[in-house]
């Protein structure tokens, strides 16, 4: 058999493929390590542009030697714009490199190139929102937050927190709403966090009323509820209400009256519609009347040995003379068994209650009792609440009717 003979054309084409398949298998590595593994693409390929920024970065993040030497950074941002021109990262970084020499003014000009060139640079972003702040320039750190959180999701961690401590100030509500106007994507998980998160939630409040409400949509939806219930949370409850009397469409009787109905015992508007408690060794529901035509009835079962809140809902009552009455049923309780009513001035808690009635659990519990609300109580707190003995039987309690009427001064006690 005659040996295969390869011609010169041959050994070269395959030389081109072997060439070809190499430099491809090189310049794939270098583009999965050069963000991750910067270091390593710069052994394939030494010119690599975002490995080259990539590099100097964590050196600099890690407090290496580039830190020292300014003069190291501008090399390596030069030789990154060489490769790639369009490169927002390495004006950052240039910018970075001249911080030693105190160059504030050409580091600001270097970071606003940076910015129109590639908005995308998370670092950028932070430089010059921070730069803003410095400046009290509001709007241009505003403009900036807007666009870092466009870019990633992950820079919301790190923005959250300080934009939350920034609605504590007038001038930066009022600036917010234009972006409230604009409804970026990352407002609504914003706003969430701010409500769940802030030691001030007035302030929330506040920027609510100057934008004229939430934007609609239904990442808003639950805010409101939310917002409530912190205000009330922290004792704030004259906010409370009058965040709530701004709610657009919001029922206003539901301050002035005790009657369940559907909009009364509705939860996304608790805690001033009526507020059943679920909580230890109690459960509380809403549910249809027994009677029908579309009352509603609050109904708990009792654990032996309870002693605590059955349901609430905050008043809002001008002075003056006024009578709760109420019907309630009870199932499976022992002899000393009772319910209580309470009327409280809200967040007053060192102040005596207005109304303090004891009821006997029994089959059929009917009250009527008069209470005085005084000129500095703009809130009021009434509470139904229950103590068991300790048995072995869980109690039923059901709020069937309650209602609040105002006294006419000829007939006030």
């Amino acid at each position: 058999m005659r040996p295969n003979r390869f011609s010169a054309k041959t050994i070269v084409l395959g030389s081109l493929a072997a060439v070809g398949a190499i430099a491809a298998f090189a310049n794939a590595s270098v583009n999965a390590l050069h963000a991750r593994a910067p270091d390593w693409a710069l052994v394939i390929y030494g010119d690599d542009p975002v490995a080259l920024i990539r590099s100097a970065e964590l050196n600099l993040a890690a407090g290496g030697k580039e830190t020292r030497e300014p003069a190291t950074v501008l090399s390596l941002a030069q030789r990154s714009v060489r490769q790639m021109p369009i490169n927002g990262p390495a004006f950052r970084l240039t910018s970075l490199s001249r911080a030693s020499g105190a160059d504030m003014g050409a580091m600001r000009a270097q970071m606003r190139v940076s910015d129109r060139m590639e908005r995308r640079d998370i670092g950028t972003q932070l430089w010059l929102i921070e730069s803003a702040v410095e400046a009290n320039d509001v709007n241009t750190a505003l403009r900036h937050y807007d666009t870092a959180l466009r870019i990633s999701e992950a820079s919301r961690t790190l923005l959250y927190p300080p934009l939350t401590s920034a609605m504590d100030s007038p001038l930066i509500r009022e600036r917010f709403r234009a972006i409230m106007a604009s409804n970026p994507p990352w407002l609504a998980g914003f706003l969430r966090f701010a409500v769940s998160k802030t030691s001030n939630p007035v302030s929330l409040a506040e920027l609510a009323r100057v934008s004229g409400g939430w934007p609609s949509g239904e990442g808003y939806s639950s805010l409101d509820t939310e917002l409530l219930a912190r205000l009330v949370s922290t004792g704030d409850v004259g906010n409370a209400v009058a965040h709530y009397r701004r709610i657009k469409g919001a029922d206003a009787t539901l301050l002035t009256s005790l009657r369940l109905t559907d909009t009364s015992t509705d939860q996304s508007l608790a805690p001033i519609a009526w507020q059943p408690f679920q909580i230890d060794r109690i459960e509380t529901y809403v549910l249809s009347s027994e009677q029908g035509g579309g009352r509603v009835e609050i109904e708990a079962e009792i654990e032996a040995g309870y002693s605590g809140p059955v349901a609430r809902t905050f008043l809002a009552l001008k002075p003056g003379a006024y009578q709760l009455s109420s019907s309630l049923r009870a199932e499976d309780y022992s002899p000393s068994d009772q319910a209580t009513w309470t009327v409280e001035c809200a967040g007053e808690a060192q102040s005596p209650a207005l109304l303090a009635q004891d009821l006997a659990l029994a089959e059929d519990m009917a009250l009527e009792a008069p209470f005085t609300v005084p000129v500095n109580c703009p809130v009021q707190l009434v509470t139904l609440s229950a103590e068991t003995r300790v048995t072995t039987r869980y109690a039923r309690l059901v709020l069937a009717s309650a209602d609040v009427q105002a006294i006419p001064a000829s007939d006030a006690p």
